[in-house]
């Protein structure tokens, strides 16, 4: 019996076959991905919409998506965002700069107080914990803050 023997194009063809094949199935599938990017996204908005509450009222979701980590590459990740709007008061940045900040500091985070821009009159404090990004700007001449953040890249 004579060896099985290819065409050296058809060679090729099969081993490219065969790295695909290999490469795909011990990866995982896109609703595992997703589904753990929804649970990282479900716990991003709770930490941002706790936030939004101890710095405002009345808020007004502007983006809740979960793109690509990098543009265009769906290998890269998905990295859940979350940016809610609300109204301040003449108490929010002092709540923001000292008790929640302080709070959230006691409770593990990360946190760096950004300098008051007079010019803009924007008060801003980020918060780090795990994969969580966080971040408040206030706008005190608006009267408004915007309430952010990323769950990071899962993948």
């Amino acid at each position: 019996m004579r060896p099985l023997t290819f065409p050296r194009h058809e060679g090729h063809l099969i081993a490219a076959l065969v790295v695909c094949v290999s490469l795909s199935g011990c990866g995982e599938s896109g609703s595992e991905l997703e589904k753990r990017a929804q649970g990282r996204a479900a716990e991003l908005r709770t930490h941002v919409d706790d936030l939004a509450a101890r710095v405002g009222t009345n808020p007004e979701v502007k983006q809740d998506a979960t793109p690509y980590c990098v543009p265009g590459q769906e290998d890269s990740g998905l990295n859940p965002t979350y940016t809610v709007h609300v109204a301040t008061d003449d108490t929010s940045v002092g709540r923001l700069t000292s008790d929640v900040a302080d709070q959230l500091e006691a409770d593990g985070w990360t946190v760096k107080r950004d300098p008051v821009d007079t010019e803009t009159q924007e008060v801003g404090v980020r918060f780090a914990k795990g994969e969580f990004n966080l971040g408040v700007l206030i706008n005190q001449e608006a009267g408004r803050a915007s309430v952010g953040g990323s769950g990071g890249c899962v993948r």
